[in-house]
């Protein structure tokens, strides 16, 4: 199975170094990886060091640079231009010969054996699991949320060593070409990006599912590279990962 990897990126030069190593250490033929990249509006070295990854990579970079007010920062996104980038990869995808999509956001580190893992499930849709409680101080937020009684509602009961149904994901997917192909799009019309995507991948009869076995480290902002150790040997099976949640 070909496999292209990539997300939006904007002014992420302060992590991308370990977020491009991690996605390389990934435990996968070389020869079936491509990378997609969407630099957009960035102020820092982003595109100098996405531009260097190419040239060691088959890598493709977009551009989209709009100049429409939004910060980059966390919580200053704008939802529907969230969109706007992640369907500009999904097109690219779909230019592409790749059979699945694994979509991680440059703030994500993942595991070597998350894309092997994750392909063994063979579902249409399935995340790995990404901490998000690290600003508000909450062990159990991740990134699965289930509707109950039309409200979206973060899964916190859920097993660590199995795939299991959820209805709402992001962070870290791998996409089936056939739910892209079927016209799932990422949309703002519920707020996040990713729930309008979930949304539709689900009204297109697709299920979606995480597998708690694969855990991500989610590096929120640049203060918590600090918190997070991390230890990569390429081509290896050897990683560990130092969570400080405190």
């Amino acid at each position: 199975m070909r496999v292209m990897i990539g997300c939006p990126v904007r002014n992420r030069a302060w992590i991308l170094p370990q977020y491009l190593q991690h996605l390389t250490a990934l435990v996968y033929p070389p020869d079936q990886v491509e990378y997609c990249f969407v630099i957009n509006d960035s102020q820092d070295k982003t595109e100098a060091l996405l531009q260097e990854f190419a040239r060691r990579f088959p890598v493709r970079l977009l551009y989209d640079n709009s100049s429409r007010p939004g910060g980059w920062r966390r919580g200053f996104y704008r939802f529907d231009r969230l969109a706007e980038l992640r369907n500009r990869l999904l097109e690219a995808f779909l230019q592409s010969d790749c059979d699945y999509l694994l979509s991680v956001d440059s703030d994500i580190l993942v595991p070597p054996h998350a894309l092997q893992q994750l392909l063994r499930a063979e579902k249409d849709m399935i995340s790995a699991l990404v901490w998000n409680g690290a600003e508000i101080g909450d062990d159990q937020f991740y990134n699965i949320f289930a509707w109950e009684k039309g409200r979206l509602l973060p899964i916190r009961d859920f097993p660590r060593d199995r795939v299991f149904p959820v209805d709402c994901t992001g962070a870290a997917c791998l996409i089936n070409r056939r739910v892209i192909e079927a016209g799932a799009r990422y949309n703002s019309r519920w707020g996040p990006e990713d729930i309008g995507f979930c949304k539709e991948v689900q009204e297109l009869g697709f299920a979606i599912f995480c597998n708690g076995a694969v855990e991500c480290v989610h590096v929120m902002m640049p203060a918590q590279l600090d918190s997070f150790s991390s230890q990569v040997f390429l081509g290896t099976e050897a990683i560990t990962f130092c969570n400080q949640r405190s």
